[in-house]
């Protein structure tokens, strides 16, 4: 007896299995029955996840790189003053470079790899014989700088050298100051500065390299010279400087690195780039959540429609339906083969464009996507750049497979509701 129930048992189990799988492979022929309603749903969600995946890539390489291109040429990752600088830039607010270094090379870089450049911070007045403009000079040691920022990367062979060896008097401007002073490479050029005692100082520079950024604010204020040039004219203490910029491996480092710059230096104004630059890393942080935001967007404006098709094939199909409840199918098998037809297109459709989308995007992420044909270089007056370089990452394709799922299933229960009003007697009646 025994023996005949566990039989029994298993004979339902297996039944309900195949039941399920014959609800599954139904609503899978169900979407070969009509082509041309099939294609359009998998067409419009192809295309609105196509759409979707590059509008994220895109946004998200835009914000990418502009962090990067601001912490490689302006900010780095973090830097320390003197408490009375960020104020005004007072000549007389500095601390000695190498103390700092050292205290760098003996806590930090022991554990993690830690670039640093100690700069001068000087404000003033550039002058050519055309033209005169405000700048901040940054007097700095060639190869700490280099290994801080990308600025020697950013002039052209046409367009000179980072303050190369052995020259003396070189300055590194930027092309927008070159334009303004009417200036070029070998030019020679005036800096006005204060010193310490409130004297005026005016040194002669030879233009011996040309810069551009793709952060025109930079561009606009911004040139580099050599530390030892200009040190003896600002009479500061020997080693003193305004600033010392840290440059860490990446930008989770930076989180681990930044907190414990502060407990070594709390007399100190230490600033990671997030602080220094608070509107760029609120949009850096809320760039996934404004991903889902569009995607979330193109998906709702697509439910609507799986909705109103599904709804209108549902229709189409009510003799149909009524035959397959007559003969003995459930309204739960009914309401579930409508559920399955409709994720089927959607997480078909949805992978499609997202295929689609990446197979676009690939070329792109080393070319990246010039924008200058559209807005030229107005994008760099706002910091940033007129090239992006698109970004693609797990997280982002994940987020979007969850979504087009989400997205199915609930454009699924209404069709799949409406057929469980359906009366099979009335239904088979209707001609």
């Amino acid at each position: 007896m025994t023996y005949r129930l566990s039989a029994l048992n298993n004979y339902g189990e297996k039944a309900k299995r195949t039941s399920k799988l014959l609800v599954v492979r139904l609503a899978w022929k169900n979407i070969g029955r009509n082509k041309v309603r099939s294609g359009v749903i998998l067409g419009a969600i192809a295309v609105g996840l196509f759409a979707g995946t590059f509008t994220i890539a895109f946004m998200t390489g835009w914000i990418v790189g502009t962090v990067n291109s601001d912490i490689e040429t302006q900010y780095s990752h973090v830097q320390i003053h003197n408490t009375a600088f960020p104020a005004n830039n007072d000549i007389n607010a500095f601390f000695i470079g190498e103390d700092v270094k050292d205290v760098i090379d003996r806590e930090i870089a022991s554990n993690v790899s830690a670039q640093v450049s100690c700069r001068l911070n000087l404000t003033g007045m550039l002058a050519s014989p055309y033209n005169a403009v405000g700048v901040n000079a940054k007097a700095v040691r060639e190869s700490e700088e280099r290994q801080v920022s990308t600025i020697w990367k950013q002039i052209p062979d046409s367009l000179g050298s980072f303050l190369p060896d052995g020259s003396q008097m070189a300055i590194v401007i930027s092309r927008k100051i070159a334009d303004k002073l009417k200036v070029k490479l070998r030019s020679k050029i005036v800096f006005t500065f204060q010193d310490v005692h409130g004297d005026m100082q005016s040194i002669a520079f030879r233009v011996c390299g040309i810069y551009k950024t793709s952060n025109g604010m930079m561009d606009d204020g911004h040139v580099f010279i050599q530390y030892y040039d200009v040190f003896d004219y600002t009479g500061l203490p020997p080693g003193a400087v305004h600033e010392a910029a840290i440059r860490v491996p990446d930008l989770e480092t930076c989180d681990i690195v930044s907190p414990q710059l502060k407990n070594l230096f709390p007399d100190m104004d230490v600033q990671n780039w997030k602080e220094m630059n608070p509107a760029i890393n609120m949009t850096f942080v809320y760039t996934d959540f404004f991903g889902v935001i569009i995607i979330g967007i193109f998906l709702l404006a697509l439910s609507f429609g799986i909705i109103n098709t599904m709804l209108m094939a549902v229709l189409e199909r009510t003799r149909e339906l009524g035959m397959l409840g007559a003969i003995g199918m459930g309204k739960g098998k009914i309401f579930n083969m409508i559920m399955f037809e409709t994720v089927f297109l959607t997480i078909f459709g949805g992978i499609v464009g997202i295929i689609l989308g990446v197979v676009f995007i690939i070329p792109t992420l080393k070319t990246g996507i010039d924008l200058t044909f559209f807005m030229e270089d107005y994008f760099e007056d706002f910091g940033f750049a007129s090239i992006v370089y698109p970004v693609l990452n797990a997280k982002m394709l994940l987020q979007i497979v969850v979504l087009v799922l989400l997205t199915g299933i609930l454009s699924a229960i209404y069709p799949a509701r409406k057929a469980l009003k359906l009366n099979p007697l009335e239904a088979i009646r209707e001609e």
